[in-house]
């Protein structure tokens, strides 16, 4: 069997109607909310968890319609944190209504619709400035306090945020950029920062990164692939990504659809599985290249990463 008793079902971005609208799903995606989703996935014995972007709101969301009194403002007007979805904006924590808005949110998610865990994305909302009594480090670790009142012992994986605000706070944390469909996106993309969508930059950043791992949280590497449709990775480089994953994460994903593996596929993948229990004593060298060694059962290992 390809899954054990305690593995996670985990809902990504796009169940929800608009980016800041939480209390409700997408009703033509589930018309039937999530409880049933989250109840079927405990009957197969899968601990589940659902995204959100806690401290943001697009502009198409009720949200950022019917409160903009909520919405952080800087010279009259809000503080627009990025292009994604209808453009997303920053929601002000020191008002008293976002506060009870997001406590609201977080005990329907983990206790009405009972899920496990919670993938909070775009956490840096909270924080993209200070003030002349708090800098933005000690506002970040305001915000990542109050999520740890709300969310009590339930599992968080964080992301989106700067690593030492989360140390000690969150279960789990995603060390760098998202991985892509293919290795180091489009050549112009390329000109802009490092923390962009790039496999190749993803990988960098789990094996550097790799210190974080079980001392101030398990590292979340994003996710590996396996599968061949919609993925322009070569094998060698699918390879590459899901071994590194396998070594030096606390939490191990794909967004593969698993029923559709091939035998070798599935091999695949419980060797990954067994590379994360079993593997001993890895180290890496980065005279020359970046090439990593470890052992399993032990046989010395090597994997040439770049």
């Amino acid at each position: 069997a390809l899954f054990k008793p305690g593995d996670l079902f985990q809902i990504d971005d796009g169940w929800e109607a608009k980016v800041g609208d939480w209390l409700e799903t997408d009703h033509a995606k589930f018309p039937h909310g999530l409880r049933p989703l989250a109840d079927a996935a405990h009957e197969s014995g899968f601990l589940t968890g659902l995204w959100l972007a806690p401290f943001v709101c697009e502009k198409e969301s009720a949200v950022y319609r019917d409160h903009p009194d909520w919405l952080l403002q800087v010279n009259g007007q809000p503080w627009c944190c990025g292009s994604n979805w209808s453009s997303f904006y920053a929601l002000d924590i020191d008002n008293p209504e976002v506060l009870d808005y997001l406590q609201t949110v977080f005990d329907r998610v983990l206790n009405d619709w009972g899920f496990d865990l919670v993938k909070l994305d775009f956490l840096y909302g909270a924080a993209t400035f200070g003030s002349a009594s708090e800098s933005r480090a000690a506002r970040m670790q305001r915000a990542m306090a109050l999520l740890r009142t709300w969310c009590g012992d339930k599992l968080i994986l964080g992301c989106g945020v700067p690593v030492m605000p989360a140390f000690g706070i969150v279960d789990y944390c995603r060390v760098g950029c998202d991985v892509g469909l293919d290795w180091d996106d489009v050549w112009y993309m390329r000109l802009f920062h490092r923390e962009r969508v790039s496999t190749k930059q993803s990988i960098g950043n789990t094996i550097f990164r790799r210190q974080l791992n079980r001392r101030a949280y398990g590292s979340d590497p994003d996710v590996f692939f396996l599968r061949e449709e919609n993925c322009k990775l070569t094998a060698q480089q699918k390879q590459t990504l899901a071994q590194v994953n396998a070594l030096f994460s606390g939490i191990l994903l794909t967004s593969d659809m698993p029923s559709r593996y091939t035998d070798e596929m599935r091999r695949q993948y419980n060797a990954l599985r067994e590379l994360t229990e079993h593997a001993e004593n890895c180290t890496v060298d980065a005279d020359n290249g970046l090439t990593v060694h470890y052992t399993l059962h032990g046989k010395q290992q090597v994997i040439k990463v770049f």
